[in-house]
Protein backbone atom coordinates (compact mmCIF):
# COMPACT_ATOMS: atom_id res chain seq x y z
CA UNK A 1 0.00 0.00 0.00
CA UNK A 2 2.78 2.38 0.86
CA UNK A 3 4.48 1.58 -2.44
CA UNK A 4 1.39 1.83 -4.37
CA UNK A 5 1.04 5.60 -2.29
CA UNK A 6 4.62 7.23 -3.11
CA UNK A 7 4.00 6.28 -6.92
CA UNK A 8 0.56 7.76 -7.09
CA UNK A 9 0.06 11.34 -8.40
CA UNK A 10 -1.24 11.80 -4.97
CA UNK A 11 1.82 10.38 -3.41
CA UNK A 12 4.09 12.44 -5.23
CA UNK A 13 2.31 14.96 -4.63
CA UNK A 14 1.82 15.19 -0.65
CA UNK A 15 5.31 14.36 -0.60
CA UNK A 16 6.36 17.08 -2.74
CA UNK A 17 3.88 19.97 -0.68
CA UNK A 18 4.56 17.97 2.36
CA UNK A 19 8.25 18.74 2.48
CA UNK A 20 7.98 22.35 1.11
CA UNK A 21 4.74 23.18 3.03
CA UNK A 22 6.85 22.07 6.15
CA UNK A 23 10.01 23.98 5.38
CA UNK A 24 7.72 27.20 4.82
CA UNK A 25 5.73 26.01 8.26
CA UNK A 26 9.59 26.05 9.82
CA UNK A 27 10.40 29.28 8.49
CA UNK A 28 7.01 30.75 10.31
CA UNK A 29 8.08 28.87 12.92
CA UNK A 30 11.22 30.33 13.22
CA UNK A 31 9.92 33.67 12.67
CA UNK A 32 7.39 33.55 16.13
CA UNK A 33 10.30 32.16 17.94
CA UNK A 34 12.32 34.76 17.17
CA UNK A 35 9.35 37.73 17.80
CA UNK A 36 8.50 35.63 21.15
CA UNK A 37 11.89 36.40 22.51
CA UNK A 38 12.77 39.61 20.90
CA UNK A 39 9.53 41.59 21.90
CA UNK A 40 8.94 39.47 24.91
CA UNK A 41 5.50 38.32 26.05
CA UNK A 42 3.78 41.02 26.06
CA UNK A 43 4.71 42.64 22.83
CA UNK A 44 4.65 39.34 21.30
CA UNK A 45 1.15 38.85 22.84
CA UNK A 46 0.06 42.20 20.96
CA UNK A 47 1.64 40.75 17.62
CA UNK A 48 -0.51 37.71 17.74
CA UNK A 49 -3.64 39.03 18.11
CA UNK A 50 -2.73 41.42 14.76
CA UNK A 51 -1.35 37.97 13.16
CA UNK A 52 -4.91 36.25 14.22
CA UNK A 53 -6.36 39.00 12.52
CA UNK A 54 -4.21 38.45 9.59
CA UNK A 55 -5.46 34.69 9.34
CA UNK A 56 -8.96 36.07 9.73
CA UNK A 57 -8.38 38.61 6.77
CA UNK A 58 -6.97 35.19 4.79
CA UNK A 59 -10.65 33.52 4.71
CA UNK A 60 -10.93 34.53 1.12
CA UNK A 61 -7.15 33.54 0.27
CA UNK A 62 -8.09 29.68 1.18
CA UNK A 63 -11.56 30.21 -0.37
CA UNK A 64 -10.59 31.93 -3.35
CA UNK A 65 -7.47 29.51 -3.78
CA UNK A 66 -9.70 26.43 -3.20
CA UNK A 67 -12.30 27.76 -5.43
CA UNK A 68 -9.32 28.84 -8.63
CA UNK A 69 -7.55 25.55 -8.10
CA UNK A 70 -10.92 23.85 -8.68
CA UNK A 71 -11.58 25.99 -12.02
CA UNK A 72 -8.23 25.57 -12.82
CA UNK A 73 -8.28 21.85 -12.37
CA UNK A 74 -11.02 21.52 -15.04
CA UNK A 75 -9.27 23.45 -17.23
CA UNK A 76 -5.67 22.26 -16.64
CA UNK A 77 -7.13 18.46 -17.50
CA UNK A 78 -8.36 19.80 -21.03
CA UNK A 79 -5.33 21.62 -21.47
CA UNK A 80 -7.41 24.81 -22.07
CA UNK A 81 -4.12 27.15 -21.09
CA UNK A 82 -5.31 30.24 -22.56
CA UNK A 83 -8.91 30.29 -20.29
CA UNK A 84 -7.00 29.49 -17.32
CA UNK A 85 -5.11 32.58 -18.18
CA UNK A 86 -8.37 34.41 -18.58
CA UNK A 87 -9.53 33.26 -15.60
CA UNK A 88 -6.28 34.52 -13.62
CA UNK A 89 -5.99 38.18 -15.25
CA UNK A 90 -10.08 39.09 -14.45
CA UNK A 91 -9.84 36.96 -11.15
CA UNK A 92 -6.98 39.61 -9.93
CA UNK A 93 -8.63 42.71 -11.49
CA UNK A 94 -11.99 41.90 -9.72
CA UNK A 95 -9.58 41.17 -6.42
CA UNK A 96 -8.27 44.20 -5.88
CA UNK A 97 -11.54 45.95 -6.43
CA UNK A 98 -13.22 44.11 -3.59
CA UNK A 99 -10.00 44.59 -1.46
CA UNK A 100 -10.14 48.00 -2.03
CA UNK A 101 -13.80 48.20 -0.64
CA UNK A 102 -13.08 46.33 2.36
CA UNK A 103 -10.37 48.26 3.03
CA UNK A 104 -11.65 51.13 3.31
CA UNK A 105 -14.32 49.67 5.69
CA UNK A 106 -11.97 47.64 7.51
CA UNK A 107 -10.07 50.87 8.57
CA UNK A 108 -13.10 52.24 9.95
CA UNK A 109 -14.18 49.34 11.85
CA UNK A 110 -10.79 48.98 13.20
CA UNK A 111 -11.58 52.24 15.45
CA UNK A 112 -13.70 49.86 18.03
CA UNK A 113 -11.37 47.43 17.43
CA UNK A 114 -8.44 49.40 18.79
CA UNK A 115 -10.30 50.12 21.74
CA UNK A 116 -11.95 46.72 22.58
CA UNK A 117 -8.34 45.28 22.47
CA UNK A 118 -6.38 48.41 23.93
CA UNK A 119 -4.05 47.75 20.62
CA UNK A 120 -2.40 51.30 19.16
CA UNK A 121 -5.00 52.49 16.15
CA UNK A 122 -1.87 52.65 13.54
CA UNK A 123 -1.15 48.95 13.92
CA UNK A 124 -4.79 47.48 12.91
CA UNK A 125 -4.74 49.58 10.30
CA UNK A 126 -1.41 48.58 8.69
CA UNK A 127 -2.84 44.77 9.34
CA UNK A 128 -5.42 45.98 7.06
CA UNK A 129 -2.85 45.92 4.34
CA UNK A 130 -3.09 42.59 4.53
CA UNK A 131 -6.42 42.54 2.50
CA UNK A 132 -5.04 43.39 -0.90
CA UNK A 133 -2.85 40.16 -0.54
CA UNK A 134 -5.44 38.19 0.12
CA UNK A 135 -7.72 38.61 -2.63
CA UNK A 136 -4.72 38.27 -5.11
CA UNK A 137 -2.30 36.37 -3.75
CA UNK A 138 -4.48 32.82 -4.04
CA UNK A 139 -5.32 33.52 -7.14
CA UNK A 140 -2.08 32.68 -8.57
CA UNK A 141 -1.14 30.34 -6.37
CA UNK A 142 -4.59 28.39 -6.82
CA UNK A 143 -3.82 28.24 -10.23
CA UNK A 144 -0.28 26.82 -9.32
CA UNK A 145 -2.36 24.28 -7.55
CA UNK A 146 -4.90 23.44 -10.03
CA UNK A 147 -2.02 23.08 -12.64
CA UNK A 148 -0.24 20.18 -10.07
CA UNK A 149 2.35 22.49 -10.08
CA UNK A 150 3.21 21.40 -6.50
CA UNK A 151 6.73 22.14 -7.09
CA UNK A 152 6.42 25.76 -8.09
CA UNK A 153 3.65 25.90 -5.20
CA UNK A 154 6.03 24.97 -2.39
CA UNK A 155 8.86 26.84 -3.59
CA UNK A 156 6.88 30.02 -3.34
CA UNK A 157 5.37 29.39 -0.23
CA UNK A 158 9.23 28.67 1.01
CA UNK A 159 10.42 32.28 -0.68
CA UNK A 160 7.55 34.50 0.94
CA UNK A 161 8.22 33.01 4.74
CA UNK A 162 12.15 33.48 4.45
CA UNK A 163 11.59 37.07 3.06
CA UNK A 164 8.86 37.42 5.79
CA UNK A 165 11.42 36.08 8.45
CA UNK A 166 14.08 38.41 6.97
CA UNK A 167 12.33 41.80 7.16
CA UNK A 168 10.64 41.70 10.41
CA UNK A 169 13.44 40.05 12.49
CA UNK A 170 15.38 43.33 10.68
CA UNK A 171 13.26 45.77 11.56
CA UNK A 172 12.47 44.51 15.15
CA UNK A 173 16.32 44.56 15.36
CA UNK A 174 16.42 48.65 14.07
CA UNK A 175 13.87 49.13 17.57
CA UNK A 176 10.65 49.25 15.61
CA UNK A 177 8.92 46.48 17.54
CA UNK A 178 5.61 45.56 16.69
CA UNK A 179 5.31 47.63 14.17
CA UNK A 180 8.71 46.48 12.60
CA UNK A 181 7.41 42.64 12.95
CA UNK A 182 3.74 43.40 11.63
CA UNK A 183 5.26 45.63 8.24
CA UNK A 184 8.09 42.81 7.68
CA UNK A 185 5.24 40.21 7.70
CA UNK A 186 3.59 42.51 4.95
CA UNK A 187 6.50 42.61 2.74
CA UNK A 188 7.16 39.46 2.92
CA UNK A 189 3.71 38.58 1.28
CA UNK A 190 3.87 40.69 -1.22
CA UNK A 191 7.04 39.70 -2.44
CA UNK A 192 5.44 35.93 -2.58
CA UNK A 193 2.87 37.37 -4.35
CA UNK A 194 4.97 38.56 -6.99
CA UNK A 195 7.13 35.51 -6.96
CA UNK A 196 3.85 33.45 -7.85
CA UNK A 197 3.36 35.66 -10.54
CA UNK A 198 6.91 34.13 -12.12
CA UNK A 199 5.97 30.95 -11.59
CA UNK A 200 2.97 31.37 -13.68
CA UNK A 201 4.77 33.58 -16.37
CA UNK A 202 4.54 30.71 -19.29
CA UNK A 203 0.30 31.66 -19.15
CA UNK A 204 1.47 35.13 -20.13
CA UNK A 205 2.63 34.09 -23.17
CA UNK A 206 -0.88 32.30 -24.28
CA UNK A 207 -3.54 33.88 -26.07
CA UNK A 208 -6.51 34.93 -24.01
CA UNK A 209 -9.96 33.01 -24.66
CA UNK A 210 -12.58 34.29 -23.04
CA UNK A 211 -14.27 31.89 -20.43
CA UNK A 212 -17.62 32.22 -18.82
CA UNK A 213 -18.60 30.56 -15.16
CA UNK A 214 -22.06 29.93 -14.80
CA UNK A 215 -23.29 29.79 -10.80
CA UNK A 216 -19.73 30.43 -10.06
CA UNK A 217 -20.81 33.45 -7.21
CA UNK A 218 -23.51 30.88 -6.49
CA UNK A 219 -21.39 28.25 -6.07
CA UNK A 220 -18.75 29.67 -4.07
CA UNK A 221 -20.78 30.53 -0.82
CA UNK A 222 -19.63 26.91 0.56
CA UNK A 223 -16.45 28.13 -0.05
CA UNK A 224 -16.49 31.29 1.80
CA UNK A 225 -19.00 30.03 4.77
CA UNK A 226 -16.18 26.79 5.50
CA UNK A 227 -13.19 28.84 5.43
CA UNK A 228 -14.52 31.60 7.13
CA UNK A 229 -15.59 29.09 10.11
CA UNK A 230 -12.65 27.42 9.93
CA UNK A 231 -10.12 30.70 10.40
CA UNK A 232 -12.15 32.01 12.80
CA UNK A 233 -12.06 28.78 14.95
CA UNK A 234 -8.31 29.08 14.71
CA UNK A 235 -7.91 32.38 15.10
CA UNK A 236 -10.54 33.53 17.74
CA UNK A 237 -9.02 31.70 21.14
CA UNK A 238 -5.75 34.48 20.59
CA UNK A 239 -8.21 37.52 20.39
CA UNK A 240 -10.05 36.60 22.85
CA UNK A 241 -7.28 35.55 25.24
CA UNK A 242 -5.64 39.26 24.62
CA UNK A 243 -9.41 40.49 26.06
CA UNK A 244 -9.67 38.36 29.04
CA UNK A 245 -6.04 37.86 30.67
CA UNK A 246 -3.11 40.08 31.51
CA UNK A 247 -1.31 41.16 28.46
CA UNK A 248 1.78 39.32 29.77
CA UNK A 249 -0.36 36.18 30.04
CA UNK A 250 -2.32 36.21 27.10
CA UNK A 251 0.72 36.06 25.45
CA UNK A 252 1.91 33.51 27.05
CA UNK A 253 -1.45 31.74 25.88
CA UNK A 254 -0.23 32.69 22.45
CA UNK A 255 2.53 31.19 22.49
CA UNK A 256 0.73 27.76 23.57
CA UNK A 257 -1.76 28.55 20.76
CA UNK A 258 0.90 28.85 18.49
CA UNK A 259 2.80 25.34 19.60
CA UNK A 260 -1.04 23.52 18.64
CA UNK A 261 -1.44 25.40 15.70
CA UNK A 262 1.86 23.89 14.20
CA UNK A 263 0.32 20.78 14.37
CA UNK A 264 -2.49 22.13 11.43
CA UNK A 265 -0.40 24.22 9.23
CA UNK A 266 1.99 20.78 9.00
CA UNK A 267 -1.60 18.86 7.67
CA UNK A 268 -2.21 21.58 5.14
CA UNK A 269 0.34 19.57 3.01
CA UNK A 270 -1.83 16.69 2.56
CA UNK A 271 -5.39 18.72 1.91
CA UNK A 272 -3.84 20.68 -0.26
CA UNK A 273 -2.72 17.71 -2.63
CA UNK A 274 -5.75 16.03 -2.07
CA UNK A 275 -7.70 19.08 -3.74
CA UNK A 276 -7.10 19.07 -6.87
CA UNK A 277 -6.63 15.03 -7.36
CA UNK A 278 -10.47 14.82 -5.98
CA UNK A 279 -11.59 17.32 -7.51
CA UNK A 280 -10.36 15.75 -11.37
CA UNK A 281 -11.70 12.58 -10.46
CA UNK A 282 -15.65 14.09 -9.56
CA UNK A 283 -15.48 15.82 -12.89
CA UNK A 284 -14.62 12.59 -14.83
CA UNK A 285 -17.19 10.41 -12.50
CA UNK A 286 -13.66 8.40 -11.10
CA UNK A 287 -14.26 7.36 -7.31
CA UNK A 288 -12.44 9.52 -5.08
CA UNK A 289 -12.95 8.29 -2.10
CA UNK A 290 -9.86 5.97 -1.99
CA UNK A 291 -7.79 9.29 -1.96
CA UNK A 292 -9.54 10.94 0.69
CA UNK A 293 -9.71 7.44 3.08
CA UNK A 294 -5.29 7.81 2.36
CA UNK A 295 -5.49 11.56 3.06
CA UNK A 296 -7.30 10.73 6.43
CA UNK A 297 -5.06 8.29 7.94
CA UNK A 298 -1.66 10.74 6.82
CA UNK A 299 -3.11 13.28 8.37
CA UNK A 300 -4.27 10.71 11.69
CA UNK A 301 -0.58 9.50 11.70
CA UNK A 302 0.74 13.24 11.61
CA UNK A 303 -1.39 14.06 14.57
CA UNK A 304 -1.19 11.67 16.67
CA UNK A 305 2.35 11.72 16.64
CA UNK A 306 2.29 15.77 17.45
CA UNK A 307 -0.16 14.83 20.51
CA UNK A 308 2.85 12.19 21.84
CA UNK A 309 5.60 14.84 21.55
CA UNK A 310 3.70 17.69 23.28
CA UNK A 311 2.28 14.66 26.01
CA UNK A 312 5.51 13.90 27.23
CA UNK A 313 8.11 16.29 26.24
CA UNK A 314 6.18 19.46 26.43
CA UNK A 315 8.95 22.07 29.28
CA UNK A 316 11.36 20.47 27.05
CA UNK A 317 9.64 22.18 23.79
CA UNK A 318 8.98 25.08 25.10
CA UNK A 319 12.15 25.92 27.06
CA UNK A 320 14.46 25.16 24.01
CA UNK A 321 12.08 27.07 21.45
CA UNK A 322 10.74 30.24 23.88
CA UNK A 323 12.71 29.96 26.72
CA UNK A 324 12.26 30.13 30.74
CA UNK A 325 9.65 33.12 30.66
CA UNK A 326 6.68 30.78 29.07
CA UNK A 327 7.59 27.79 31.01
CA UNK A 328 4.32 27.24 33.31
CA UNK A 329 2.15 27.19 30.08
CA UNK A 330 3.93 23.13 29.52
CA UNK A 331 1.16 21.75 31.45
CA UNK A 332 -1.59 22.63 29.04
CA UNK A 333 0.46 21.60 25.80
CA UNK A 334 -1.31 18.98 24.88
CA UNK A 335 -4.37 20.05 25.18
CA UNK A 336 -3.94 22.26 22.57
CA UNK A 337 -2.06 19.70 20.53
CA UNK A 338 -5.56 17.79 20.70
CA UNK A 339 -7.64 21.19 20.00
CA UNK A 340 -5.49 21.69 16.43
CA UNK A 341 -5.33 18.26 15.31
CA UNK A 342 -9.09 17.88 15.51
CA UNK A 343 -9.43 21.16 13.80
CA UNK A 344 -7.28 19.09 11.08
CA UNK A 345 -9.44 16.64 10.38
CA UNK A 346 -12.18 18.83 10.19
CA UNK A 347 -10.64 20.64 7.83
CA UNK A 348 -10.15 17.99 5.70
CA UNK A 349 -13.28 16.49 5.96
CA UNK A 350 -14.87 19.60 4.69
CA UNK A 351 -12.24 20.29 1.63
CA UNK A 352 -13.24 16.69 0.54
CA UNK A 353 -16.49 17.50 0.67
CA UNK A 354 -16.27 20.54 -1.40
CA UNK A 355 -14.10 19.24 -3.85
CA UNK A 356 -16.76 16.73 -4.88
CA UNK A 357 -19.68 18.60 -4.77
CA UNK A 358 -21.39 17.20 -1.65
CA UNK A 359 -21.46 19.95 1.01
CA UNK A 360 -24.98 20.65 2.12
CA UNK A 361 -26.15 23.17 4.28
CA UNK A 362 -22.89 25.11 4.67
CA UNK A 363 -24.40 28.06 6.87
CA UNK A 364 -25.11 25.65 9.72
CA UNK A 365 -20.88 25.44 10.45
CA UNK A 366 -21.63 28.87 12.11
CA UNK A 367 -23.54 26.96 14.89
CA UNK A 368 -19.96 25.71 16.27
CA UNK A 369 -18.07 28.73 15.72
CA UNK A 370 -20.72 30.11 18.43
CA UNK A 371 -20.09 27.45 20.63
CA UNK A 372 -16.59 28.03 21.00
CA UNK A 373 -17.42 31.88 21.67
CA UNK A 374 -19.66 30.94 24.04
CA UNK A 375 -17.74 28.49 25.83
CA UNK A 376 -14.71 30.65 25.76
CA UNK A 377 -16.76 33.20 27.30
CA UNK A 378 -18.22 31.26 30.25
CA UNK A 379 -15.00 29.33 30.99
CA UNK A 380 -12.06 32.12 31.52
CA UNK A 381 -11.18 31.74 35.06
CA UNK A 382 -8.16 30.46 33.98
CA UNK A 383 -5.80 28.88 31.42
CA UNK A 384 -6.61 25.32 31.61
CA UNK A 385 -10.06 26.19 31.87
CA UNK A 386 -9.99 28.21 28.82
CA UNK A 387 -8.06 25.85 26.24
CA UNK A 388 -9.85 22.90 27.78
CA UNK A 389 -13.31 24.91 26.75
CA UNK A 390 -11.64 25.17 23.26
CA UNK A 391 -10.48 21.80 22.48
CA UNK A 392 -14.26 20.44 23.28
CA UNK A 393 -15.71 22.95 20.75
CA UNK A 394 -13.45 21.74 18.44
CA UNK A 395 -13.99 17.56 19.41
CA UNK A 396 -17.85 18.90 18.61
CA UNK A 397 -17.30 20.40 15.35
CA UNK A 398 -15.25 17.47 13.83
CA UNK A 399 -17.70 15.18 15.14
CA UNK A 400 -20.51 17.28 13.54
CA UNK A 401 -18.15 17.88 10.35
CA UNK A 402 -19.80 14.57 8.97
CA UNK A 403 -23.15 15.35 9.00
CA UNK A 404 -22.24 18.31 5.89
CA UNK A 405 -21.33 15.48 3.58
CA UNK A 406 -24.38 14.32 1.20
CA UNK A 407 -24.27 10.73 1.13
Amino acid sequence: MIKDLLKSEFGKGTIILFFTMNVYNFLNFLFHFAMGRMLGPSDYGVLAVLMSIVYIYGVPTEAIQNIISKYTSNLNYKKKDGKIKFLMIKSLRKGFNISLILFVFASILSFILSIFLSINYWLIFITNFFLFISFSSPITKGILQGRKKFWQLGNNLIIESSLKFVFAVSFVMFGFKVYGAIVGVLFGVLAGFVFSLFFNKDLLGKKSEKIELPGAYRNSVPYFIIMLVILLVFSLDVILAKRFFSPELAGKYAILSLLGKMIFLGTLAVSKAMFPLTTERNINNIDSKSVFIKSLILISIICVIGILLYLFFPQLIISILFGKDYIEMAPYLVYSAISLSFLSLTNLVLLYGLSVDKIRYSGYLFLFLILEVILLFLFHNSIKEYIIAFMFSNIVMFIGSFFFLKK
